[in-house]
Parts: structure tokens; sequence; C-alpha cells
């Protein structure tokens, strides 16, 4: 197993394509079904006694959580793709820094973890 890691380009690549797929996927298929779909409304919670006020609530509270995190996950998804374009698109220079960012993660015997085999 070599010590040295270097910035793959086209890994970066497929990664960020895979990013935009999720992202694709994420506000074609779910953000719609929440917004405007069958879990834009709030289900029919009966007339037993405490229905419409407890279990209303706690619908309501779970379905502005649910809405923002998918936010917060649509954020992260771009700010993610965002940056390996720029780091994919940097020039040749910003190899060596880039390089540098990833020194002190390398596997070692100090870092409690599961035991793996050795990479051929």
């Amino acid at each position: 197993m070599t010590d040295e890691r270097a910035f793959d380009p086209a890994a970066a690549e497929e990664y960020r394509q895979f990013l935009l797929d999720l992202l694709d996927r994420l506000e074609t298929e779910v953000v719609p079904v929440l917004s405007e779909g069958t879990l834009s409304r709030a289900p029919a919670f009966g007339s037993a006694p405490g229905a419409t006020g407890n279990a209303a609530d706690q619908y309501l509270g779970f379905r502005a959580v649910t809405w923002r995190n998918l936010q917060y996950l649509r954020g992260t998804l771009h700010g993610l793709a965002a940056a390996l374009a720029d780091t994919a698109t940097s020039e040749a220079d910003n190899d060596a820094e880039i390089s540098s960012m990833f020194n002190g993660f390398y596997p070692s015997d100090s870092v409690p973890g599961p035991d793996l085999p050795e990479a051929e």
C-alpha cells in the first residue's frame, strides 16, 4: 500500500455527477410529493378524543422538520457539486495544495476501527 494520495479529476467528476443525479431525483420525485402532492395535506385524524389537537400538532411539527431537512439536503448537494466542479477545473499548480489537504488522513494503527484487509 502506498503512502501517497493523488487527486483524481475523473473520480471527482464521477462523484459530482452522482451527486447531481441524487439532487435531480430529490427535486423531481421527493420535493413535489411534499410540496403539492399527496403528502402536502394533513391526513384526516378522525373524531377520537385528542385526535385533532394532539395528532395534528405532531404531524405539522414532523412535516416542518422533514421539509427543512430536505431543503438542507438540497443545499448540501448543490454545495458539494459546486465545490467538486471548482476543484476539478482548478489549474494544475493547485494539485500540490489539493494533495496537502489529504495529509493526516492515512490509515494507521493508532486509529480504532474495524480490521480491514490490505488492498491488493
